[in-house]
């Protein structure tokens, strides 16, 4: 009998556990990052453009800009007259 009444209580406890958690999974946001990178001749080109493909990518995915956070955007000088520019962003709904 107490065996019974324990496992009735463990399992109300887990249940309890369970529905506490339902409605945040629910609720969870959809999450994405995106990536974009490109070759320009000088460094702000080069950022701007990446920046810019990253935010296109996002697009096609039904984010929009106000969306996303811009995590990282840099240039490294690749060449005499090129840069390469990376951008990532991460986009919530």
């Amino acid at each position: 009998m107490n065996r019974t009444i324990a496992r009735a209580t463990g399992a109300a406890v887990v249940l309890a556990g369970l529905m506490t958690l339902a409605p945040s999974v629910a609720s969870a946001e959809e999450t994405r990052a995106f990536l974009g990178t490109t070759v320009e001749k000088t460094s702000a080109s080069a950022k701007r453009t990446a920046l810019q493909q990253a935010y296109d990518h996002a697009s096609a995915y039904g984010y929009t800009q106000d969306q996303c956070v811009i995590i990282h955007l840099y240039s490294v000088k690749i060449s005499f007259v090129m840069y390469r520019g990376e951008a990532g962003i991460h986009c919530t709904k």
